[in-house]
């Protein structure tokens, strides 16, 4: 009788994973109004839409530290902060963690190219002017309350509907130390979102309107082609961000909003397409039909995810071209320096990345230095 009784717990505690994900993984979720006010009142943000910021000062940049950056964090100093509690999302080794001040940071640890991809592109994309958050190579992070391993214990916990008894198990105040991560801290402004919603997506750059003050479709064109330079395929809505940089908290797109920024927010998956490795990102072209200007993701993983081919505009082209030409060799090498980007020869992240940077220029020449492209069809 004690037998089967132990079979019979064993056997449901083993079967909680699968029915945690029949319940939770495979649960749509309520599903979003498209015909309500909230969604309407996004899509108008939208057709306002915004891709560049201010201006930059290309030439002064430096590109060993995040560009733009209200309160860079040191990349060689120790940071102590606060353990969040959160469902964990992706596959990516990461935790929220909340700073002294009150700003919070997405840490990355554990050996994952993301890291270092994410660094350089959103440096990148600050640079050119794009909206992008602020990541940072961090030589060590103190996570008080931290679980041993955060990402991998509260995945696992959760397949065993035992979260909470993790959180109570846990002292708030145990240091655990995290070394060589990156931090992230999104840019100043509000999501914009809507129910399960987040992001969006790139068929919906068409509703952008210059008439009603949205960005012009050279600076649309410049977007996709900074997204094609990158090899940023994993390109799902939730990996954009719409954000409202002025205006109340909140969510709610019904709220006041000035400027509206379409921005490319998770960009970890870049420099491939598989994540930082240098012989595919260096022979990847540029355009897909050269002679017309498409650009395409299709021999991306997963066909290029949501970006489908797109001839782009001669103003596009020039625009993009035009700054990243102005950015110097030392630039690009600090840029992949930095970032940690590995010696192509060696594998190793302090080895030389010359190679890199010869990589970068070639495409910048591929965009930069080719013929205008064709008018586009009426």
């Amino acid at each position: 009788m004690v037998e089967r009784v132990l079979l019979l717990a064993t056997a449901l505690i083993l079967s909680l994973p699968l029915v945690h994900y029949v319940v939770y993984e495979r649960n749509p979720g309520p599903p979003i109004d498209f015909n309500g006010p909230a969604w309407s009142a996004r899509l108008a943000l939208i057709e306002r839409g915004r891709v560049f910021g201010a201006e930059p000062n290309i030439a002064a940049l430096d590109l060993s530290r995040t560009p733009n950056d209200p309160a860079p964090l040191d990349p060689a100093g120790g940071v102590v902060c606060q353990y969040i509690p959160r469902p964990p999302t992706a596959t990516t080794p990461k935790f929220d963690c909340r700073l002294p001040g009150g700003d919070v940071i997405r840490v990355k640890y554990g050996w994952t190219p993301e890291r270092a991809a994410e660094i350089a592109a959103t440096r990148l994309l600050a640079a050119l002017g794009f909206g992008a958050d602020h990541v940072t190579l961090l030589s060590r992070v103190t996570c008080l309350g931290c679980p041993p391993y955060p990402y991998q214990t509260r995945r696992l916990a959760q397949a065993f509907f035992a979260t909470g008894l993790v959180d109570w198990l846990v002292d708030d105040n145990r240091p655990r130390e995290f070394v060589w991560v990156s931090a992230e801290r999104r840019m100043t402004g509000r999501a914009i979102e809507v129910d399960s919603f987040e992001g969006w997506d790139w068929s919906e750059l068409e509703r952008v309107n210059p008439a009603k003050g949205g960005a012009s479709r050279a600076e649309i064109d410049a977007l996709r082609l900074i997204a094609i330079f990158l090899a940023h395929w994993d390109n799902k809505a939730t990996n954009q961000r719409l954000v409202c940089e002025d205006g109340p908290g909140g969510e709610d797109p019904r709220a006041p909003c000035r400027r509206p920024l379409l921005i490319l927010q998770d960009v970890g998956a870049t420099f491939g397409p598989t994540k930082v490795e240098y012989e595919e990102w260096a022979l990847t072209p540029i355009w897909a039909d050269g002679a017309r200007c498409v650009v395409s993701m299709l021999d991306m993983p997963y066909h290029g995810g949501h970006f489908t081919p797109v001839q782009i505009s001669e103003g596009g082209r020039a625009l993009l071209g035009g700054r990243l030409k102005e950015l110097s060799e030392p630039q690009i090498q600090a840029l992949f320096q930095a970032a940690g980007f590995p010696d192509p020869a060696t594998g190793r992240a302090t080895g030389d990345v010359t190679a890199w940077v010869r990589a970068f220029q070639h495409k910048v020449r591929e965009i930069a230095d080719r013929p205008p492209c064709p008018s586009l069809p009426d």
